[in-house]
This record gives C-alpha cells, structure tokens and sequence, in this order.
C-alpha cells in the first residue's frame, strides 16, 4: 500500500500563531511561574515569576540567587521564534544581587565548596511558590526567595539535618545596603553571616541598591490562603511548629500574653489584634518572641482589600474543639 502523505500549507505569520507581540509574554497571574531558560548571561537558570511583580533566576549549578527585578516576567520571542540564541529577556529593572560565587559555605566562610549537587525543587500546593533542594558538601539545604517591597529580597534557608557543621552565606556589599537576619545568625566582616551548627532556620532580608523603576505589585492577590502562603507562612505555621514567629495554630479568640510598652498583658486574638499585629507588629509582641527578627509592617503593602481577605482567613483558625463542639450544637 502507497503511503499517504498530508501536506497542510500555513499562511499565518508567526505573531499570529502566538498572538501578536503582546502573546510572547509568560505572564504571572495568581500563582508562581517557573521557566527553566536562558536570560541575560549564557547559563541555563531557572526564571520564577511570582504573583504582585517579583521575580529572579535561580542559578542551578552554583546553586545561588543570580539576578532580580520587579515587573513583569519575560518575553518569550526569541524562544519561541527561534531568533536571538534562545535567549529570554527579563519585562523588567534588573538588579545585581552580588558575584557569582557560592554563597554558601561549609566550616570554612573563605573555603570554596568541594562539591555541590542540584536536586531539584518542590512547589507549595496554594501559590506554586519553588523551594529549591540542593546539598553543599554533603549538607542538604532547601532555599526559598520572596519580596516584600521596594528592593527587598528574603533569602530563606532550612537545614533538614539539625547535625550540620556551622555554615556561612557570603552577601556582597557592593549590591546590599542592608541586612536582617532571624534570630542566632551573625553577621561577620565584608557581608559574610554565620550560620550555627545544627540551626534549623535562617532567614535573611537584604535590601538592594535602589532599582530603575518603583516597586509595583501588579494583579493584586485578594484570596487570604494564597496572601498568608505568599506574606506569613514563611515565619508563621498553621499546625503549631515553631519557626520565626508564633503560629497562627487555633489563632482565633484565644488569650495571649503580649509584651506592650514594656509591660506584660493578656490580650484577646479578636479582629482588632490580628489588624493591629499586621499593620503596626511590634506593638504588641508575644512573649517568648522578644528577640526575633522584627516583623515587616504591611501597611504601605497590603491594599485595604488584601488586608481584609488575610484576616478574615486568619479568623477562621479556630480552636478544633470549639469548632467541633459548634458543629455538633448546630446538627439537627
């Protein structure tokens, strides 16, 4: 039997394949965008574009935050056309995060790793944010970069082996204009922060030099699960584990001890105190949480309808008993 062969001849261009010019953009709407491709430089990166305008390139074999910027994500022409190398450009201000060293070191903050290995990286199930997996020297850590406002940039690491040796993130000062850190981490001479043996958490907030362009957040996230999984989760659990900050565990209606103005009181974890927490936290700190890295204030971050979406979220950790007791009272 002759093979048949269909030939089907395409007058469309290739802009209207895709949509115009405009159709070339990977936009970021409600949830994190993760793109392996090549951008600015030669390297293969991983491109992650997050809900509200932030994103970066993760740089898989020195395991590093390559670059930054704020807008929108990428355009994805030359990929897709096949022109321009395959290289992506960044839709935004580009902003240098430091060198292309390893930043992270193992015993020694001066001695370059031996060996470094990409395991790849997970998502979380509510907004797709990456944590990305890797081991240096043989010490497994897992990564996580958020923003919160103009030119800031948290770096979160976890340490699954609480027998790790001491470690040490190397910043660049010519890049950061300034650096918070969580609670047992130091920071050292010429950028450089120690992590101790067997720490678990370490959070790093760095803020860069100004950027080209204002910070902007675009397609604003209303829905409070996602608000607390991009802005909260990172400090705060929903299951009682401790991490930066108290959990939010059973947060609603429930007395806490907090320390205003120097003095320790009880107060009740109603509306006007989980508001008030968000918008101005130090005015109230919990006790036992003293000396931990100070909260963001979000009030210059949050729109009006954010705030009521991730308190009205927050509202709904009630205890499990109470819940249960109101469910079995309201069944006919």
């Amino acid at each position: 039997m002759t093979p048949i062969r269909f030939v089907i001849l395409l007058t469309c261009s290739v802009f209207e394949v895709f949509g115009g010019v405009a159709g070339f953009e990977i936009a970021v709407t409600n949830r994190a965008m993760v793109q392996r491709c090549v951008t600015s430089n030669d390297a293969r990166n991983i491109a992650v574009g997050m809900p509200g305008g932030f994103n970066y390139t993760f740089d898989p074999v020195r395991c590093r935050l390559d670059a930054v910027w704020f807008g929108a994500f990428l355009d994805y022409r030359n990929e897709a056309t096949g022109r321009g190398g395959g290289k992506v450009p960044i839709l935004g201000a580009k902003q240098s995060v430091g060198s292309e060293e390893v930043p992270l070191r193992v015993g020694d903050a001066q001695r370059e790793p031996k060996a470094i290995e990409f395991e790849g990286y997970r998502k979380e199930p509510a907004t797709g944010t990456p944590t990305f997996l890797f081991r240096v020297d043989d010490v497994a850590i897992e990564q996580r970069v958020l923003s919160f406002g103009d030119d800031q940039v948290l770096i979160e690491l976890l340490f699954p082996d609480k027998n790790h040796p001491r470690c040490y993130y190397k910043t660049d000062p010519l890049a950061v204009t300034s650096i918070e850190l969580s609670e047992n981490l130091q920071l050292l001479d010429r950028g450089v922060i120690h992590i101790p043996a067997g720490e678990q958490w370490a959070q790093i907030r760095i803020r860069l030099k100004p950027s080209q362009q204002p910070f902007v957040r675009q397609r604003p996230i209303t829905d409070g699960q996602r608000l607390y999984a991009l802005y909260c989760m990172s400090c705060h659990t929903l299951d009682g584990s401790k991490r930066i900050g108290p959990s939010f565990v059973e947060l609603w209606a429930q007395e806490r001890k907090v320390i205003r103005d120097g003095v320790s009181q009880t107060v009740q974890t109603d509306e006007h105190y989980i508001r008030e927490s968000i918008l101005q936290p130090q005015a109230a700190i919990v006790q036992g949480y003293e000396n931990a890295s100070p909260m963001v204030e979000y009030r210059e971050i949050l729109s009006s309808e954010q705030m009521d979406s991730i308190v009205n979220f927050l509202m709904e950790q009630k205890p499990r008993e109470r819940e249960a007791l109101h469910k079995l009272e309201s069944t006919p």
